[in-house]
């Protein structure tokens, strides 16, 4: 198990968007724009969408590749592929390549549950959009939102819809159990987005309205 843990963590310590961004702009993405090392702030940093989405797609498979990889050698293992994910969201987020100054890990989760859960990337997604769209709220407001309430929405879901879209066998309480799990890794990478949040509305504090992969 400690071996899918350092060679998730070495994949997904990968500075995919620190390497992109300094060969397209010659810059360091974490000392421009956010200073997040995600697909967003690569966007806004080269001013490239295709870029943006490279970055992601990219990071996400930081996630699905290790994942993959655990599902292969131990089939039908949650715990494993748990452990994999897990790996790969700790080296995007604190990557030792670039002084443990990385990502806040959205992508590499979601490619992660593609192979292991995917119930909580459409439940992640469908709150964030509710938040964003049609609550008015900003992209790390909506971020933060989806992080706190998904788990309990998976819990609350009849088991039948949540299993249809995980690959591996596992009970209702150990999904709903690393699906705080997760959260709770994603929201440690968004503390200063929730600093940012308690200060007040937009109007009142920094503008915090660009999203972090």
């Amino acid at each position: 198990m400690f071996a899918i843990l350092v060679g998730s963590y070495l994949i997904g310590s990968i500075p995919v968007a620190f390497i992109i961004v300094r060969k397209q702009a010659d810059v360091d993405i974490r000392e421009t724009g956010s200073g997040n090392a995600g697909g967003f702030n690569a966007y806004v940093v080269t001013k490239s969408r295709l870029t943006g989405i490279l970055v992601g797609v990219l990071d996400a498979g930081k996630g699905f590749a290790p994942v993959l990889a655990a599902g292969l050698l131990f089939p039908n293992s949650f715990l494993h592929g748990c452990l994999a994910l897990l790996g790969a969201i700790l080296g995007h987020n604190y990557p030792i390549w670039t002084g443990f100054k990385g990502g806040r890990g959205l992508s590499t989760s979601a490619g992660g549950m593609f192979s292991l859960g995917f119930s909580y990337t459409v439940v992640w997604c469908t709150i964030w959009m509710v938040t964003k769209y049609l609550l008015k709220r900003d992209i790390l407001v909506s971020n933060v939102t989806a992080i706190l309430t998904t788990p309990l929405v998976l819990w609350l879901l009849p088991w039948e819809w949540v299993s249809q879209l995980i690959v591996a066998k596992v009970e209702n309480w150990t999904f709903v159990f690393f699906s705080c799990v997760l959260s709770t890794i994603l929201l440690l990478s968004h503390l200063d987005a929730v600093k940012d949040i308690w200060k007040g509305p937009p109007k009142e504090r920094p503008d915090i309205s660009t999203p972090h992969s």
